[in-house]
């Protein structure tokens, strides 16, 4: 059963508890109350619905303020609290610790420090990050990326509940691959907010039939595109990872926000490429990106598709060279099937699995099922 972490907000200042809930929808996570005072909370906790988390700005008069919450987190063990405060003091943590206070975050706050909290709390409800999420990039039009993050998300669907994401908003073609027309898209879920939810994404998604891979079209017309942005990115993949097992994004090259964010949320962004010097040049640049964004190395996975032993342009040795990554896998060249796969809306590991291109396909997603032991080589 999913759990969806609720969360109530303390803070004498409105513009404060407005920053917070914005940071917190972030992660998916609703705030159902704001609060100036902590006077208000014991009704709130007693409600059949209380909130699991609650964050509690004690500045600023922080002794009085944590005075004031007094024995409420012991009450309440269900509820997670926080409290932040500017007033960095030794006997105040040791109160906070004593009354039950889960973490005591010092203002200014650590964006890092308070996001790892949130974590543990959400998986201490059940309601942590399950996910492993699989940015798939290409580095030229018609390398074959799509088919790539089609085919990766159809197999690991055969051993978990996985979505695919079409972050091509102008050209993607995911639900064409699929032969599905979906009602709703993404730029539908970004208009929803901070109340994106799992009642609304289970609206909002299509679920292709024969492979059960849940789908999030790209906007049906152009225009719909400027409805999606990155904040709104990131709480998307946010909820999705709570959700699912395996979410797949089939996404371009780009650093805008909104590719920024899919490559942060991504547990291992794959560049799909071919054996040629425009590809090769492409992957060089978007590698060193990544790199400057700090995203580590072993993030970075190198899939050539199209792969014949004889003839490519570029050897993969020279790829690697230039790269500064080992070539991670390679996808046999087998255009006849993979192009009657795509008339026919059905990814190529269901409509011809025996094939090369599929077995190659197959094997690549086992690589990437980091639950299988499989990882794939750095």
């Amino acid at each position: 059963m999913f759990v969806q972490l609720t969360c109530a907000i303390v803070d004498a200042d409105a513009s404060n508890r407005q920053e917070m809930a914005a940071f917190l929808s972030r992660f998916g996570i609703p705030v159902i109350a704001q609060l100036a005072t902590v006077d208000g909370l014991p009704a709130l906790l007693g409600r059949s619905e209380a909130p699991q988390l609650v964050i509690v700005n004690l500045d600023p008069n922080a002794p009085a303020a944590l005075r004031a919450i007094g024995h409420l987190p012991r009450q309440n063990p269900g509820v997670s609290f926080f409290v932040m405060s500017q007033l960095l003091d030794a006997n105040l943590l040791m109160e906070a610790m004593h009354l039950g206070v889960k973490e005591f975050i010092p203002l200014p706050m650590s964006e890092e420090k308070f996001s790892n909290a949130i974590e543990r709390v959400a998986t201490a409800h059940g309601a942590g990050k399950k996910a492993r999420i699989i940015h798939v990039v290409p580095t030229v039009g018609g390398c074959g990326s799509t088919t790539v993050a089609c085919n990766v998300a159809a197999s690991l669907a055969k051993s978990g509940k996985t979505v695919l994401v079409d972050l091509d908003l102008m050209r993607g073609g995911v639900a064409s691959c699929f032969d599905t027309r979906p009602r709703f898209t993404i730029a539908d879920v970004m208009e929803a907010a901070e109340k994106l939810d799992k009642t609304l994404l289970d609206n909002a998604l299509a679920v292709h039939a024969n492979s059960k891979v849940a789908l999030l079209a790209r906007p049906e017309l152009p225009e719909d595109t400027q409805r999606v942005n990155g904040p709104g990115v990131s709480r998307l993949l946010n909820l999705l990872g709570r959700l699912f097992d395996y979410v797949v994004i089939d996404s371009v090259m780009s650093i805008d926000p909104i590719y920024s964010a899919a490559i942060a949320a991504a547990d291992v962004n794959i560049l799909t490429m071919q054996l040629n010097i425009p590809s090769a040049k492409n992957a060089e640049r978007f590698v060193g990106a990544m790199r400057r964004m700090g995203v580590e190395a072993n993030k970075i996975k190198i899939v050539v598709n199209r792969y014949v032993k004889k003839g490519n342009d570029i050897e993969p040795e020279e790829v690697e060279r230039a790269l500064g990554l080992k070539v991670s896998w390679t996808v046999p060249n087998d255009f006849k099937n993979a192009i009657q796969a795509i008339n026919f809306g059905e990814p190529v590991v269901l409509r011809a699995p025996r094939s090369d291109i599929s077995l190659g396909l197959t094997a690549l997603a086992q690589g990437l099922d980091n639950r299988a032991g499989k990882a794939l080589a750095a």
